[in-house]
């Protein structure tokens, strides 16, 4: 991630009080409503290692970890300084075992397979297509065989009221792609499974999502409803 596409980050996500605000946890009920159903939804146990690229202030990590009381350590990983160092004063403040660190999500400082869950959350817009091949590329690296990408970004405007969408997508740049552009990108990029997430509801900025699943299967794993439901893979046998 170079330097203009991580002012730009900055610029979205904390540039005036109000998008800090949003930042918080309480903003989160808000700006990503569906975070708070995560650890239900995605089947979260106390035991997984828990990775958030983009993880922005910390806020999204520690709804989680309420919603859990996470045993392990969770890592979010943070292009921005300013973002990171936002995280570090909210995780200490909770005393969690949450964990920031300062990286390019390209290239993630972690081995291979030690997640069982990785979240993506408002980054990929930021990025040029390489860029956001990179990423996905290192999530389904650092994901366990059979661990899951849940992932959203803001989408473009479309429907009776796109209009409405366009004018309020104004404050937020970046490159908008929908979920199946974002799936096939995942494909692309060495997930061998993707489904639409279809996350909802957001209710800041009034604009549409793309939400996706992702994950690396092993040869002859059945994968099928919603969440994947393969016993073996998702206990990690």
């Amino acid at each position: 991630m170079n330097s203009e596409q991580v002012a730009a980050r900055e610029a979205q996500l904390s540039g005036n009080w109000w998008r800090r605000w949003l930042q918080s946890v309480p903003g989160q009920i808000l700006a990503n409503t569906p975070v708070y159903g995560v650890a239900r939804e995605m089947v979260v146990q106390p035991e997984w290692r828990v990775l958030e690229i983009g993880c922005g202030a910390g806020s999204r990590l520690l709804v989680l970890d309420q919603s859990m009381r996470l045993a392990r350590t969770a890592a979010g990983v943070e292009p921005s300084l300013k973002l990171a160092a936002t995280a570090q004063r909210a995780f200490g403040e909770a005393a969690r075992p949450l964990s920031p660190i300062v990286a390019d999500p390209a290239a993630l400082p972690f081995g291979d397979g030690v997640f069982d869950l990785a979240v993506s959350v408002d980054l990929l817009r930021f990025l040029d297509v390489r860029a956001a091949q990179a990423t996905l590329r290192e999530a389904a690296r650092v994901l366990r065989p059979g661990a899951l990408l849940l992932a959203w970004e803001i989408a473009p405007p479309e429907g009776r009221f796109a209009w409405w969408q366009r004018l309020w997508s104004r404050g937020y740049g970046g490159r908008l792609a929908s979920a199946r552009s974002l799936m096939s990108l995942a494909e692309r990029s060495g997930f061998t499974y993707t489904r639409d997430a279809r996350r909802r509801p957001f209710f800041w900025p009034p604009v549409p999502r793309a939400s996706f699943v992702a994950g690396v299967f092993p040869e002859g794993a059945a994968v099928s409803g919603e969440p994947v439901e393969d016993e073996a893979v998702s206990r990690g046998a």
